[in-house]
């Protein structure tokens, strides 16, 4: 689909735009500059696409913690198909940011993190949000897009599992996942389903959604629900 669509991406190693909270030495002279490639020039789509392929359009304030050590501020959003983080430097040019899974990002008070996922379904890397990290189940939360294709001609949208404009579009494939036994699961919404996964015994599930009335749409539930889940397992 990538290559149908045309999608190109350019990389190029600049100089940082983001400022070190604690130094103004800049961070590509930094000692440790050597072990990642800190910033390459955006990725970007040379097509007409509708909707937006970014978590939000807007830059926000954030931070890089890398490796637990160093800590770089600056303007930052999650480009939620590239599964990629990107920075806006003083002179308004768009470049993205290389961490590792070592390396945190912090949006708005949300810590993110880059997850080797090795899942067919979810791929083979994905950002993924803190929502709740416990000893034996954690919860995420995914943000991700991908490209819906446009209608074509001699196809109803009923029937064919296109697009409902004439150019392709960004949709959300969001999601969130559990965190278990050294595997990703991508969580689908129905109480039958969370059951399947077996993490803990029907009816010691049911009455626990019962007890506490869990509504799989809310965060808030979803994360008593992993509470629950990591006290049976």
């Amino acid at each position: 689909m990538i290559n149908k669509f045309k999608i190109y991406f350019l990389a190029l190693i600049i100089n940082l735009s983001f400022h070190q909270l604690n130094s103004q030495e800049p961070l590509m002279n930094r000692s440790n500059a050597t072990n990642h490639t800190w910033l390459q020039k955006l990725s970007f789509y040379d097509i007409n696409i509708d909707g937006s392929p970014y978590l939000n359009e807007n830059f926000k304030d954030g931070t890089v913690i890398l490796d637990s050590l160093s800590q770089y501020s600056g303007k930052i959003r999650i480009d939620a198909y590239a599964q990629k983080f990107q920075t806006l430097n003083k002179s308004g040019q768009i470049f993205e940011i290389v961490v590792d899974s070592d390396d945190m990002v912090e949006i708005n008070n949300n810590i993110y993190r880059i997850h080797e996922l090795k899942d067919k379904n979810l791929g083979d890397f994905g950002i993924l949000r803190e929502c709740v990290v416990l000893d034996n189940v954690s919860l995420y939360y995914n943000p991700r897009k991908k490209l819906k294709k446009p209608i074509e001609a001699g196809r109803t949208v009923a029937n064919s599992g296109y697009g409902k404009t004439t150019n392709p579009e960004w949709v959300d494939d969001s999601a969130y996942i559990l965190h278990y036994k050294d595997k990703y699961v991508k969580l689908v919404m129905t109480h039958k389903k969370i059951i399947d996964l077996n993490l803990v015994k029907e009816d010691s599930y049911k009455s626990f959604r019962k007890k506490n009335k869990i509504n799989l749409k809310s965060e808030e539930d979803l994360i008593k629900l992993t509470h629950f889940f990591n006290k049976e397992i």
